[in-house]
């Protein structure tokens, strides 16, 4: 997010004096730099921070992705105390059309749709589902511990025929998937990078409809944090079955130090220890975004 605050503004509205009179967000981040006004010349001052920094919130309606936040002027005293401006707060925001997946981390380059993608609306055909171990049927309780295993079925119930995959998956404190501390187990269109770490038997398991994808992730825990609550957030994407593998649309393990997709074609998966991205021809893909959770997950049994 980069808020530029043009002369008319600082003029009219708030007179300043100095840019440290100008930051994003409220008190406590006003002695933040990231979310602090710089002088950017011409009386103009700029705020260059991330999008979820400087406590931005998230909301989604049925078009948008939103970040809002507040430009706050707070005048500083003189050497006595005094000052003779008041503080202003400015509403502002930033709209994303949800034909569009956006991220503010750098390691997540949003996707772009064409004008004929579309995002599921009203009730969604995309779900998110906690499994029993046999993978039969949906599982009802959503406590674990430390050693258990989720098992989680990411699928899509439209009328038509389609192939659902995993584009990234994030674990978070609360339903907001851009609050830290966030913890990205499926990232990079598809690769279930929790594979990598030490021990770990997350895996997506082989597809037995190409309408859904199973995949199975450790129980775990934030540290230092005694909430011991975790929500999955996960972009999940339809696209007709017609369509064949490719870096964007597949679905990789990390099994014996390889990636492995479960659709074949290994090689489309290479990408995973770097960056995967390609600019396919998007037409007639669906996509959403579903959160699972809050999942109670303890220390030990």
């Amino acid at each position: 997010m980069i808020l530029i605050v043009p002369p008319q503004l600082t003029s009219h509205c708030f007179q300043l004096s100095s840019a440290e009179e100008l930051f994003l967000g409220d008190d406590k981040h006003s002695k933040n730099s990231r979310c602090q006004a710089v002088d950017a010349g011409n009386d103009e001052y700029v705020i260059e921070a991330e999008l979820h920094e400087c406590g931005s919130k998230l909301s989604i309606s049925d078009d948008d992705v939103i970040y809002s936040n507040k430009l706050i002027y707070m005048p500083a005293f003189s050497h006595h105390g005094i000052t003779r401006m008041t503080e202003a707060v400015v509403p502002v925001a930033c709209h994303y059309k949800r034909t569009h997946i956006v991220s503010s981390n750098a390691q997540h380059q949003p996707l772009t749709f064409s004008k004929r993608a579309k995002f599921s609306a009203g009730n969604s055909a995309f779900s998110l589902k906690l499994m029993t171990d046999d993978w039969s049927r949906e599982m009802f309780s959503s406590t674990f511990h430390l050693g258990d295993l989720l098992h989680l079925e990411a699928s899509y119930t439209g009328p038509d025929q389609r192939r659902v995959f995993i584009d990234s998956c994030v674990a978070t404190l609360t339903p907001d998937p851009t609050s830290v501390p966030r913890y990205y187990f499926i990232e990079n269109h598809g690769c279930l990078t929790d594979a990598k770490e030490g021990g770990s038997k997350a895996r997506f398991q082989p597809r037995s409809r190409a309408n859904s994808l199973q995949f199975q992730l450790d129980a775990f825990l934030f540290r230092n944090d005694l909430r011991n609550t975790v929500f999955l957030t996960c972009e999940l994407k339809a696209i007709p079955k017609i369509w064949r593998n490719s870096l964007i649309n597949k679905a990789c393990n990390y099994i014996h130090s390889r990636w492995n997709n479960v659709d074949g074609n290994d090689g489309v998966c290479q990408c995973c220890d770097g960056f995967c991205h390609k600019r396919p021809h998007m037409d007639d893909m669906i996509c959403d975004i579903v959160t699972l959770g809050p999942l109670k997950i303890f220390p030990r049994k």
